[in-house]
This record gives C-alpha cells, structure tokens and sequence, in this order.
C-alpha cells in the first residue's frame, strides 16, 4: 500500500480542492452519509491534521462538495449549452450530456436518497429548480405554451432522474440498456418536437 499512497501524492496535491474531489467521488459512489475523515485521509494517503488544515469538520467539507457540484452541474449549464442558439439542438445536446455524464449522474441520485438532510436540500432544489427552468425556457423558445414546455421539461428531467436512480438501485435493470446513446435518441424524438407549432 505505500507505493500506492505515494503515487496519489504526486498526481494530486493535498489541496482543498483535492479533498472536496474526493468527497464528492465518494458521494456519489456511496452517499452522503459515508463522506468522514479519517477513511478519505487514508484514501489519499495521507493523515487527518491536512484535512483540518483545510476544513473545520466534516459538515464544512460536505458543504463544500456540494457547492462544487451545484455550480458545476447547475448554475454553469446555461453557460454550457445557452449558447446553442437552434432550441431544438441545444435540447439534444443537453439529453446526451446528461445521461452521458455517468459520474455526475450518480452523484445527483446520491443526493436524491438524501433529500431531507438539511445540509442536503437547499443545494438539490436549487439545481432541480435551475435546470427545470432552462429546460421550460428551451421548449419554449420551440414555440411551446409555458404549461406544454413546462409538462416536457418534467418529462425529460424524470426520465433522467429515474434513469440514474435505478443505476444506483438496480443496475441490472439499466444494464438491459445496451445502446445508450439509441435510449437518448429515442428519449428525444418523443419529447423534442421535429417542427415547431404554428401559432394561431
């Protein structure tokens, strides 16, 4: 084991950042509950006194997690894929990058379990609330009514929702999903419509 603490040392400083990483890998590998110090030190190879040269407690490096992940999977999606100006396009590309980011995925169904912890609730149902409202803005601008753009993006965003829950839950009922990419695909055509609506 030595040689491999040695190697985690020279591939990734112990910055805070290295920690919050770590944290948030085991989040999503095994849940909120299972981030604590003295296993992630030990992990890295390294003792308890860098941790608290960083963090006051375990809650403070929670907190941190989340707040990587909420910025990265949240507040800097519009950043992502606003940019895509054809809405029909944009709505594609974000189903594929969703479903295929498999890591992010798993942490969100993490989250998910623990959605009454405190510490837990206010960071997902800001994500849940962003992200539903850059899907309701999307299908809008395809020339959707509000209630219409409002029902698809709920549609899409349970379909992801459920999706990565049973890859944490039951992952042989996803392994049945072979082809991904054709699941997306078809996840897409039943959602994103081909022609915009005529308005009358």
């Amino acid at each position: 084991m030595p040689t491999v603490r040695k190697k985690i040392r020279q591939v990734a400083p112990m910055s805070r950042e290295v920690w919050v990483k770590a944290a948030m890998n085991l989040i999503a590998q095994e849940g909120v509950q299972a981030v604590a110090v003295e296993p992630l030190a030990q992990a890295l190879g390294v003792t308890k006194g860098s941790f608290y040269w960083h963090f006051q407690n375990r809650d403070e490096l929670i907190h941190a997690a989340l707040e990587a992940w909420e910025q990265d999977q949240s507040a800097d999606v519009v950043e992502r894929y606003g940019g895509i100006v054809d809405p029909r396009r944009r709505l594609r590309v974000l189903l594929f990058a969703a479903f295929e980011d498999v890591e992010n995925g798993k942490f969100f169904a993490a989250l998910a379990v623990s959605s009454e912890d405190p510490r837990v609730q206010p960071f997902l149902r800001r994500a849940t609330d962003r992200r539903l409202a850059f899907g309701i803005e999307s299908f809008q601008a395809l020339g959707l009514s509000k209630a219409e753009a409002r029902e698809r993006a709920l549609l899409a965003y349970a379909a992801y929702a459920g999706y990565f829950q049973l890859l944490r839950t039951a992952p042989e009922a996803v392994g049945a999903v072979t082809d991904l990419s054709g699941y997306v695909r078809r996840l897409a055509e039943a959602l994103v419509p081909a022609t915009s609506p005529r308005r009358t």
